[in-house]
């Protein structure tokens, strides 16, 4: 495990150029705080979905289908309704059709809706940051967000419970609290996932 000088930084970067992060914070806090659980990852890469999914689930199980979903900071969304709040993603937006390859991971394929985690930074100013980050170094506006556990099993409750889903999992990062732990069979897993 290592401890980056700047979590945020590192975690953005990592999903530019890795695709995929589980984070979890270091201290426990509200069990619905916005995505303080989540597997985080690159909405402009179409092949994302399918590598979580193959990632987080038992190959019979592939079928299945994980909700992903866009994360966004509040204060980027130029049309958003006064007094909106979606810190659940729980409402479908319509996207821009000229920005959709921006979120094509994110995007429901028949009606261009995303179901969008609208960001305060009060709410979550670690996962604000990277958000930012996601934006200002790569041009992204936004980053996928699903939860944080493996198909049929409930959401991460600790830290340990975050190591261990992280190393039962083919996810290639996890970043728990300030640290950040790669998994050093994920590339080859990934390439072997990609190829098949």
């Amino acid at each position: 495990m290592s401890e980056p000088a700047n979590i945020e930084e590192k975690i953005a970067d990592l999903l530019v150029s890795d695709g995929v992060v589980a984070r979890a914070p270091g201290a426990w806090s509200s069990a619905r705080a916005p995505s303080q659980r989540s597997i985080l990852a690159n909405p402009s890469d179409h092949r994302v979905v399918t590598l979580i999914n193959r990632m987080i689930q038992e190959p019979r199980l592939l079928d299945a289908v994980r909700a992903v979903d866009p994360a966004r900071a509040r204060e980027r969304l130029p049309r958003q309704p006064k007094g909106l709040a979606s810190p659940y993603m729980m409402l479908a937006f319509p996207t821009n059709p000229k920005r959709r390859d921006e979120l094509v991971a994110a995007v429901h394929p028949h009606d261009g809706t995303a179901r969008a985690h609208i960001l305060d930074e009060t709410w979550n100013p670690g996962y604000h940051r990277v958000i930012r980050r996601v934006r200002a170094a790569h041009g992204i506006g936004a980053v996928l967000n699903t939860s944080f556990n493996l198909h049929g099993e409930p959401l991460v409750g600790s830290p340990a419970d975050a190591i261990d889903t992280f190393e039962r999992s083919g996810l290639p990062h996890l970043a728990l609290g300030r640290f950040l732990r790669k998994d050093r069979l994920a590339t080859r897993r990934r390439l072997i996932i990609v190829v098949a």
